[in-house]
């Protein structure tokens, strides 16, 4: 009998620690300073912004996770959710993200450890030439959404270009802020009011336009573009739709992102611009049409090709700052041309 007792309470405990095993959700306590008792302390069946945060972000770039082969090196810090959740919290990041996923929710929220929705990047906008400016919730955007070089010690004396080269292919942040572009001596930089703009009474600057969403009647308002799609236009196949909503707060009501300008199109401004330094740089055998050409060439020179990457990487078309953008292609225009009193690199003072 007293055998048979513990053949029995064996059994009993292999049932319970096979069944234990067999469970595929594991239970982790998360202990907050006034710890929920449920879910619906938080949530409740009305909380349907996180399902529509969730649509939206399935339309996003962050979602498609194209770039998740970048898992090692610098690139690891930006392309994958693991290397910037490790950056934002100070942790150790490995040398490879094995197994890297996309930019996601708990990418920039930590709910579940935070207790609320708050980011977890905040520190000021700072980039690579040292310039910077709090843009409130847009330093996380900034974070990532920044040229990787600094224009002052990238470009030097003489400078050999090839398809890899110039300012990354996120530099929205320098535009925005106004900075970190090739600047001629002679030339007269300017900025307009987005950056202060976006930022007044606490504002988030980028996501006050790309986050804004969008007046549209049905799925198009709520996924495709604004929201946490952060896209200003999206082409669901039917026709691209253009979150002009974002501009009315400021420009008024308007149907056409083409319809922003002091009294002429930003947009088709730029883009005029952007093709006569492209056809200019080809003809002086520095640009293939799409790139730069691996050739080595003066500073001054390398800076047009600089200010055509950024311009052109910004995606904009000229909307985050119009000033600057301009400025930038135009001096380089004119020293291509040779019309610049003194075509010489100029380091500016910072703030």
């Amino acid at each position: 009998m007293v055998v048979f007792k513990r053949i029995m309470a064996m059994v009993a405990i292999a049932a319970v620690t096979f069944g234990l095993s067999a469970c595929e959700r594991k239970i982790t306590r998360v202990e907050y300073a006034q710890q929920p008792l449920s879910c619906f302390e938080c949530h409740s069946d009305q909380n349907t912004f996180l399902v529509a945060a969730q649509g939206q972000w399935e339309y996003s770039k962050h979602a498609s996770g194209s770039t998740l082969h970048e898992n090692d090196g610098s690139c690891k810090g930006c392309h994958t959710n693991e290397g910037f959740v490790a950056r934002a919290t100070g942790t150790t990041i490995p040398d490879v993200v094995v197994d890297p996923t996309a930019i996601h929710c708990f990418t920039c929220h930590a709910p579940h450890s935070e207790g609320n929705f708050g980011l977890r990047w905040t520190a000021v906008a700072t980039l690579e030439n040292g310039a910077s400016y709090d843009l409130n919730a847009g330093n996380l955007c900034v974070a990532c959404h920044h040229a990787r070089r600094n224009v002052d010690t990238y470009i030097t004396a003489s400078t050999s270009l090839s398809s890899r080269w110039g300012p990354h292919y996120s530099p929205q942040g320098d535009m925005l802020i106004g900075s970190n572009g090739y600047e001629y001596s002679g030339f007269n930089y300017e900025s307009t009011q987005h950056r202060g703009a976006t930022t007044l009474n606490g504002g988030g600057a980028c996501i006050e336009c790309h986050k804004k969403t969008s007046g549209l009647d049905g799925a198009e308002g709520r996924y495709f573009v604004g929201g946490h799609s952060f896209n200003m236009a999206y082409d669901p196949g039917s026709g691209e739709i253009q979150n002009t909503f974002a501009c009315e707060n400021c420009h008024g009501e308007i149907d056409d992102f083409s319809d922003v300008g002091p009294g002429y199109s930003v947009q088709d401004s730029v883009d005029v611009l952007v093709a006569d330094l492209s056809a200019r740089l080809a003809a002086t055998r520095l640009w293939t049409g799409s790139a730069p050409k691996s050739v080595t060439t003066t500073a001054d020179s390398a800076g047009a090709v600089w200010n055509l990457l950024v311009a052109r990487e910004d995606r904009s078309h000229g909307v985050h700052n119009a000033k600057y953008i301009m400025g930038l292609l135009r001096s380089s225009i004119m020293f291509l041309n040779g019309t610049l009193p003194q075509p010489t690199r100029l380091v500016r003072s910072r703030d």
